[in-house]
């Protein structure tokens, strides 16, 4: 009980005093390896750490609908006593003291290494400045909207579906209910970083909510990889993982993972990682099934909670495991039961507030823009980890192959489902978002068809040699992997714009910084950093140029974010589609209807003589104009 006491109160001496010194960073560090020693799955120190991060996601997504209704919101400080208090008080109630594996397989530095070195280049591009950042993200209008979440969820303290009334200006009709588990964790580490929930301007706003975005593409590559050498099991401990590390990387890095990144598809992204790590524990349990019970639920709910989108075929496999696993669940009911009562509500949260934008089949049907995968790379990639499923005895008659198995093919259904229902679109927005899902599934699968390919390949066993067993094959194997994806992992379809330059894999391009949009992005820092505040102001940047059409309409997007009247713009920012250049009377027609005065910030001349036209009959009509400079 005294012992209670005490980690009671360091659980909120902690915080209080990392908070004076402007430390709170280290706070999210420490829940995550007290979570993790609490924990008894896994046999390494990743394996702790993973699992341990799987269980936080599930906590942030629950605390998630606690930050939103009580009076402290995202401070940091009262959101980390409370997370250590649970810490403290499940290990008093337990009994399980703090406790980390030691052991370190050659595995996890191929995974550790890999990880990080995803993380220096998504990073690079974007690094430097907010206009770095958006030379990535300008072409991306998803970006753009996320942004707006995330930055009226710092506003808020908490999700926007409990502030939808004061969204109406800020967000176009329909995105306060939006799921936003990412954004609300981009929000919580980013006031741990700054120690407050309430720093910088709209620009290193923008700045750090790109530089989060990046590094959940790092995350969700990691748990991608960890969650493939975990249905692997033995067979892909030590340097046998190599391979399936470089085709994982190879397939979100160098392919179609970075156009996914620049489109600004932000939720989905960030679902990468937990959406595999649950593939991991449904296709081989935790052997403790309390803490499969725990970690599945928390998954679900961080899965439901990010991109709910990704739970419509998922659901057919969890009621698949469960069947499967019922006995263990009806020996612990208790710990099902709490995982119904407690993540139910927070897996069904999201779903149910967005019912009425996206209640419908319909909504499947639907257009967007998105890049088309590259179809073939994926066929190989699925004919490949079939054969590594169905050829081997061994595989067939594996509990967890044949599960993965069920994944496979719950996918492949689903897609196919999408591919017949949007037959006639020109885009099969969801359909490739189907293939999306497929390739996460088949990416933790690759295993299989490594697995299968090694088995033909002897390496003799010198226990002194632990560490260096089986390097010599693996590392060929990467290499050459590797190559393929630096050279062959680019867009399928003929060239556009927006593809790699000279045939390079989009990740090349990516990193080297070849494919980016300096113009539209330097325009809308410019005109934010000369007209900070919208003065009641529609703003339009308006410009004849190179990407003329994208500028216009993705930077009058960007700016009406930047200036958090998106849910009044956004109608004045579509007027340029689809003809970008307009005549002099469409200027004028357009200045007359607008409900909101209009701002241009403009490089043509004709606006301005619209605008002088305009003002000679209607001298009491609000618009500006403002000059320019663009290529």
């Amino acid at each position: 009980m005294v012992i209670g006491l005490i980690g009671v109160v360091a659980a909120w001496a902690v915080p209080v005093a990392t908070h004076l010194v402007g430390l709170d960073v280290v706070l999210p560090v420490l829940v995550w390896v007290g979570t993790a020693s609490l924990l008894r799955a896994g046999r390494t120190l990743v394996d702790r750490l993973v699992i341990a991060f799987a269980v936080l996601s599930g906590g942030v997504s629950l605390g998630a609908l606690l930050f939103s209704v009580w009076p402290w919101g995202l401070e940091p400080v009262p959101v980390a006593g409370t997370a250590l208090t649970a810490l403290v008080l499940f290990s008093a109630i337990t009994g399980r003291r703090p406790s980390l594996p030691g052991r370190i397989d050659p595995s996890d530095v191929v995974l550790a290494g890999s990880s990080i070195l995803a993380a220096v280049l998504l990073l690079r591009p974007l690094a430097s400045s907010p206009t770095a950042a958006l030379k990535v993200l300008a072409i991306g209008e998803d970006a753009a909207r996320h942004f707006g979440i995330y930055d009226n969820i710092y506003r808020t303290g908490g999700l926007l579906a409990f502030h939808q009334s004061e969204m109406a200006v800020p967000l176009q009709s329909g995105f306060a209910t939006y799921p936003q588990g990412a954004h609300v964790t981009f929000a919580l580490l980013n006031n741990f970083v700054h120690s407050s929930s309430s720093y910088g301007t709209p620009l290193s706003r923008l700045h750090n909510f790109a530089l989060l975005y990046a590094l959940s593409l790092a995350l969700s590559i990691a748990c991608v990889m960890w969650a493939a050498r975990w249905v692997g099991g033995q067979r892909l401990r030590g340097w046998a993982f190599l391979p399936v590390a470089v085709i994982v990387t190879g397939f979100l890095f160098f392919g179609d993972g970075i156009p996914i990144l620049t489109h600004g598809f932000v939720s989905e992204v960030a679902v990468f990682g937990p959406f595999a790590l649950l593939i991991a524990v449904l296709t081989r349990p935790l052997r403790d099934p309390r803490e499969q019970i725990v970690t599945a639920a928390a998954l679900l709910c961080a899965v439901s909670m990010t991109y709910y989108l990704f739970l419509l075929s998922t659901s057919v496999v969890v009621v698949i495991w469960a069947v499967g696993y019922r006995r263990q669940l009806l020996r612990h009911w208790r710990w099902t039961l709490g995982a119904l009562l407690v993540g139910g509500p927070v897996a069904l949260f999201a779903p149910l507030v967005n019912l009425r934008q996206a209640g419908s089949a319909e909504q499947l049907t639907r257009d967007g823009g998105i890049e088309a995968m590259n179809v073939p790379l994926l066929a190989g990639l699925l004919v490949a980890v079939l054969l590594g499923l169905v050829v081997r005895r061994s595989a067939r008659r594996s509990p967890a192959w044949r599960m993965m198995l069920v994944w496979m093919v719950t996918s492949l259904t689903y897609a196919a489902v999408l591919f017949v229902a949007t037959i006639g679109n020109p885009t099969r927005y969801y359909y490739e978002k189907s293939l999306h899902e497929l390739l996460v599934v088949l990416l933790v699968g690759a295993g299989a068809a490594v697995v299968l390919v090694a088995g033909a390949i002897r390496v003799p066993q010198r226990p002194r040699r632990r560490w260096l067993t089986g390097l010599a094959p693996s590392a060929v194997a990467a290499t050459v992997l590797l190559v393929g994806a630096v050279f062959f992992a680019g867009p399928a379809a003929s060239k556009g714009f927006r593809h790699p330059p000279n045939g390079r894999s989009w990740g090349e391009a990516y990193a080297r910084d070849l494919n980016n949009f300096a113009e539209p992005a330097k325009a809308i820092v410019t005109t934010f950093q000369q007209l900070p505040h919208s003065d009641g102001y529609v703003t339009v940047l308006y410009v004849n140029g190179r990407y003329d059409a994208m500028t216009t309409y993705n930077g009058s997007l960007w700016l009406s974010v930047l200036y958090n009247n998106h849910g009044r713009a956004w109608r004045d920012t579509l007027w340029v589609l689809p003809k970008p250049t307009k005549s002099e009377a469409e200027l004028e027609q357009f200045i007359r209807d607008s409900p909101d005065p209009v701002r241009f910030v403009t490089n043509v001349p004709a606006v301005s003589q619209a605008v002088e036209h305009v003002r000679q009959t209607d001298p009491n009509i609000r618009v500006e104009v403002v000059p320019i400079k663009y290529p």
